[in-house]
């Protein structure tokens, strides 16, 4: 092997730990910083991938869609907005994100969290 083939090789392997650390580092988490619109699937009344971490900047926008295979009312704790989504709809909350702290936003019936919203000053 040629001494550019080792640096190619070297680099490539650099590449792969300098990757792995990062996936290893965010810990496959869904979570969403500084977020702009954020979608939540649901799938028999489950979050798809988990419970979502998402985080807005107060004097911001909270703009959070779910999308359901499900109805049930969607409740949006603190901010205490209530929407119903129909089976194979969507629903969206989209406001002033003007209250700081830490909400839940769930599937009422089924008691069901989808989401975990920060809203930080």
């Amino acid at each position: 092997m040629s001494r550019n083939q080792r640096v190619v090789v070297l680099g490539l392997a650099a590449l792969v730990v300098i990757v792995a650390l990062v996936v290893i580092g965010t810990g496959g988490s869904s979570s969403t910083k500084g977020a702009g619109p954020t979608t939540v699937e649901v799938q028999g009344a489950k979050p798809v991938g988990g419970v979502k971490d998402v985080t807005f900047k107060k004097g911001g926008t909270v703009d959070l869609t779910v999308k359901s295979d499900t109805a049930d009312e969607v409740h949006f704790h603190g901010y205490d907005v209530h929407k119903d989504v129909p089976a194979g709809g969507s629903v969206q909350f989209r406001f002033p994100a003007k209250i700081d702290g830490e909400f839940v936003v769930e599937l009422e019936e089924h008691k069901e969290t989808l989401a975990n919203v920060t809203v930080e000053p």
